[in-house]
């Protein structure tokens, strides 16, 4: 019975570290969140992927009719070790079309060392609601959409509910 149950608990162990090496790390899906704010909506997509374009973030009323970010500022960082434990350094740039670029450093003390280097994306942006009462009485009927473009080519849109005002 012991013998049994040693080779099942081995043949589970197999198959669990061959299906951990078998499945590619997928990296996070955009996502995108909206709140308001007086008589503007603050948008914020995450985790943009590299070399993916934000075309256009616009506000869509029951009708089709459209009102487009404003204030887009695009944050990139990017981190990365290596090597033993030991103070690090980090260096980036926050910026967008109005506020300019702004670049920083940042300094820490990696307490344990690995060979990894990561990146990450957002934007921000501002949507002014041209019609408040209207947009109020029915903002179900409203909607966000990001739309994109990867390194491929190809058009995407992420689509997100318009939130209360």
């Amino acid at each position: 019975m012991a013998r049994i149950l040693g080779t099942v608990l081995k043949t589970v162990c197999v198959l669990a570290i061959l299906g951990a090496c078998a499945s590619p790390v997928e990296p996070p899906l955009m996502r995108a969140s909206a709140s308001a704010e007086a008589e503007t909506l603050k948008l914020r997509v995450d985790d943009i992927p590299p070399g993916r374009q934000i075309l256009a973030l616009v506000l869509v009323d029951p009708q089709g009719g459209e009102t487009p970010a404003r204030d887009r500022e695009v944050v990139t960082r990017q981190t990365g070790s290596g090597g033993a434990a030991g103070p690090g350094i980090g260096v980036g740039a926050t910026g967008g079309s109005s506020s300019g670029i702004r670049p920083y450093i940042s300094l820490g003390y990696l307490f344990r060392g690995s060979r990894e280097e990561r990146r990450s994306q957002y934007l921000t942006a501002e949507i002014p609601v041209a019609e408040p009462e209207r947009y109020r009485s029915g903002y179900r009927d409203w909607r966000i959409e990001v739309r994109y473009r990867d390194p491929e080519g190809r058009d995407g849109l992420l689509t997100l509910a318009a939130p209360p005002l």
